[in-house]
Parts: C-alpha cells; sequence; structure tokens
C-alpha cells in the first residue's frame, strides 16, 4: 500500500497537511513490531507484570535492546496518559508544538 507516512495522509478526517511534513521510520515500527510479538498475551494485556528478566526476554526475542523495550512501554504508557486525560474532557491536555 506504500509507506506509512503515505498512509497516513490518506485517513478520513485526517487533515492532510497535520501529517506533511511528518517523518515515520518504518524500521522503528518494524522493531516496536518484533518487540510486541515477543510479549506473551499476558504481558500485552497487562504491561505493568513486566519485570527485568520478562524485559530481557522480550528484548532478546525481538533483537533489540531492553533500552528500546523500555521505551516503546514508556511510549505505551504516555500514550494510556493522554487517552485517559482526553476521555475527561481533555483538561491540561496540551498540543504539541507543530499543530
Amino acid at each position: 500500500m506504500g509507506p506509512l507516512q503515505d498512509i497516513l495522509t490518506m485517513i478520513p478526517g485526517a487533515q492532510a497537511k497535520a501529517f506533511k511534513g511528518m517523518q515515520v521510520d518504518d524500521k522503528a515500527l518494524i522493531r516496536v513490531e518484533a518487540i510486541i510479538r515477543s510479549m506473551t498475551v499476558k504481558e500485552r494485556n497487562n504491561p505493568n507484570i513486566l519485570d527485568g528478566s520478562r524485559r530481557k526476554r522480550i528484548a532478546r526475542g525481538s533483537g533489540t535492546s531492553v533500552q528500546e523495550v523500555n521505551r516503546v512501554l514508556n511510549q505505551y504508557n504516555m500514550i494510556v496518559k493522554m487517552m485517559k486525560t482526553m476521555k475527561h474532557g481533555g483538561r491540561g491536555m496540551r498540543l504539541p508544538t507543530g499543530f
């Protein structure tokens, strides 16, 4: 279907110009997918159970580092927090610069 950057501009209701200059690293997405696929179903459903040994196992299974696993988990936690804020009316929610 094409690069992810082109697909983002096709999302109904999304403003194409919002994604215009956005850089999407397809290789980074492949690494994130490998990290997620290296998790068990239980770990995917409840990432709070991921202790150090589980993170090492996921890193080995995905061919990445523990730091990359931690980065993905931190991004996930930020998104969860943002979604909760938006659910409650978006109070205190600020758009990142550039939007």
